[in-house]
């Protein structure tokens, strides 16, 4: 055991036989392959950040050399010696898919519109990280992106205000259809996605990060998404209008008795089989326009 206070960090190394350890899920633990002077043996070196938690990351070795001393192997020591002081540890959490899937949505709008509009219009137009009604704000529009991985166009929609237009804007409902990739050549992980947006910003790179870090996204928890996407379709605009299928506030004051009482409102609409609409600049190349 090596113990390194210059960097708070106790490290155990070990003769690297049998499989490595999946420690990817733990923000303070990581596992390293290395060389020793003088042997031509590789070895395993486990490295526990033991910032404000010396107690903890010194017991967690402990426990794990007391499981190599009993005979078991260093993947099976790590895992059971985690799971042990798994209550001691901060584990990683990743977003939700529900929230992968929107993100992945809102951020193929957004990197079209900095491609075609310069980051500073498409910046400012994005307000979904800013949980306002709708997710884009254009001069002449709004926008409510949804995004599925169903094969029909079934979005979810979580309020009784996503779909409500503001006065006197129009309001476009753009359904984003996903599916995974697998080892398709324009597969797309999120961090890809997320690095792609990044290089084509400057002056706004500190905003667009910041949004991000708001979501719950952390470019330290890349390795965590690792599921390929694709378009499934080209996306399709909907103009959401009177004849629209959506539940609004307004129409719930009417009908609804003791209309205080009642939140939490959401609901699911399938926009298959309405006809779309030709979105307005800048969304007219990403839309699929119609015939």
């Amino acid at each position: 055991m090596i113990i390194d206070p210059t960097r708070n960090e106790l490290r155990l190394i070990t003769p690297a036989a049998g499989s490595e350890p999946e420690v990817t899920a733990f923000e303070r633990i990581a596992i390293r392959r290395v060389g020793l002077p003088g042997d031509a043996r590789e070895w395993f070196e486990l490295a526990v950040d033991a910032t404000d938690m010396h107690y903890e990351a010194y017991v967690l070795i402990e426990s794990i050399v007391d499981q190599l001393r009993s005979g078991a192997t260093f993947r099976h020591s790590v895992s059971e010696s985690l799971e042990g002081l798994k209550d001691l540890l901060a584990k990683r959490k990743k977003l939700t898919d529900e929230k992968v899937i929107g993100l992945i949505g809102e951020l193929l709008v957004l990197d079209h519109v900095v491609a075609a509009y310069g980051e500073d219009v498409a910046i400012t137009a994005w307000l979904g990280p800013l949980a306002e009604q709708h997710d884009f704000g254009f001069p002449d529009f709004d926008a409510e992106v949804k995004t599925t991985m169903s094969e029909a166009r079934s979005h979810v929609i979580g309020s009784d205000t996503q779909l409500e237009p503001v006065p006197a804007r129009s309001l476009y409902l753009v359904s984003v259809q996903i599916t995974r990739a697998g080892a398709a050549v324009k597969g797309f992980t999120l961090p890809e996605l997320i690095a792609a947006v990044r290089g084509r910003l400057d002056t706004t790179l500190r905003t667009f990060d910041n949004a991000l870090d708001g979501l719950g996204w952390h470019h330290s928890d890349a390795d965590l998404y690792r599921a390929r996407f694709q378009l499934r379709s080209t996306p399709q605009a909907y103009f959401v209008d009177g004849d629209f299928p959506a539940i609004t506030s307004k129409m719930l004051d009417a009908v609804v008795p003791n209309r205080p009482l009642v939140g939490g409102v959401s609901y699911r609409i399938d926009v298959t089989q309405l006809p779309f609409a030709s979105a307005p600049e800048p969304l007219t190349d990403f839309c699929e326009e119609p015939e």
